[in-house]
């Protein structure tokens, strides 16, 4: 076996296998079932009540239930 031809047929490997995982990551293959990202339990995406009424908040972030029930709190509204 000649070394030259190993590595060119490597090579050869390695770029076909480039070519194939750039198509199926960009969704290429999707009409055969292999998306990578499929779409699953779409039924949930119906079922959410108001997604638009959730609030992220930083970790520091008090709740109002808990700064209402602070001990600072009854100090300071006297």
């Amino acid at each position: 076996m000649n070394t030259s031809s190993f590595w060119r047929k490597a090579a050869i490997a390695l770029i076909v296998a480039n070519v194939l995982f750039a198509l199926w990551s960009g969704g290429s293959f999707g009409f055969l079932g292999l998306d990578p990202n499929p779409q699953r339990e779409p039924q949930r995406l119906d079922e959410q009540v108001s997604p638009e009424a959730v609030q992220v908040k930083r970790p520091g972030a008090a709740l109002p239930i808990q700064a209402a029930s602070a001990p600072g709190a009854s100090a300071a509204s006297d």
